[in-house]
């Protein structure tokens, strides 16, 4: 699904950008807002999170790069569409996805759109291999690698210990999530598994016990088949 801005002021143009976008994505288009002056789009982006901003950066006499000041700039891709390609060059310092010089073709307005979509997916294949999903309230919550300190098997659901304190349970073994994650974890017992750039230090106990010190105060058991893997993994 796609939320899409479009900043323009020339109402023709807008027409025809909205034409190919609504041709481009289909159905997946959930919504498309169009602006013609800089505040009440400023005002938007910052209220509504997009996936797309189509960006003039001439307008009546303001800079459309104001927008791409802001810190959601981010969290969405940019498609600057304007006369003005003296300052393409600038456009790119601001990380923008492509910029579409005026007038254009619907061809290549299709290939900009093109090159996001190609740029969603992968950006979605690297999440799906560095985050977890669970199902919460009806919806999926998305889990990074790197937010987690250590996962403890808890019959057939896995108990996921974020580094903020945090607890959730997923329904899944820990020998199915273990096939999930990357090389950054290691089993360290048959009940936990660590992250291993939250190692502190190994804990010698009595009777020949081990544990792992993970992060500010987290203690996790090692079982004594795993003690040599993990000091040779560490160094």
């Amino acid at each position: 699904m796609v939320r899409a801005v479009l900043v323009e002021d020339d109402k023709l143009m807008a027409r025809t950008i909205q034409h190919y976008c609504r041709e481009a994505f289909g159905k997946s288009l959930v919504s498309l807002k169009t602006f013609d002056e800089l505040t009440p789009a400023l005002y938007s982006i910052k209220e509504n999170p997009i996936d797309l901003l189509l960006l003039d950066i001439n307008l009546k006499g303001q800079s459309g790069y104001e927008i791409l000041k802001l810190p959601e700039k981010d969290s969405f891709y940019t498609i600057v569409i304007s006369s003005d390609k003296q300052n393409a060059v600038s456009a790119f310092d601001f990380g923008v996805l492509d910029f579409v010089a005026k007038p254009f073709t619907r061809e290549r307005f299709i290939a900009a759109i093109d090159r996001m979509k190609s740029a969603s997916a992968s950006k979605a294949d690297s999440m799906r291999k560095n985050s977890i999903s669970l199902k919460k309230d009806g919806m999926i919550e998305v889990i990074r690698f790197q937010d987690i300190l250590y996962l403890e098997a808890s019959g057939n659901f896995t108990e996921i210990h974020l580094k903020s304190g945090r607890k959730e349970l997923i329904r899944k073994t820990m020998e199915s999530v273990l096939s999930e994650l990357n090389s950054d974890f290691f089993r360290s017992h048959r009940s936990f598994i660590i992250n291993l750039s939250e190692v502190k230090k190994i804990l010698h106990g009595k009777g020949n016990h081990f544990k792992v010190l993970l992060g500010d105060s987290a203690e996790v058991a090692l079982s004594r088949s795993n003690y040599n893997t993990l000091k040779d993994m560490l160094g």
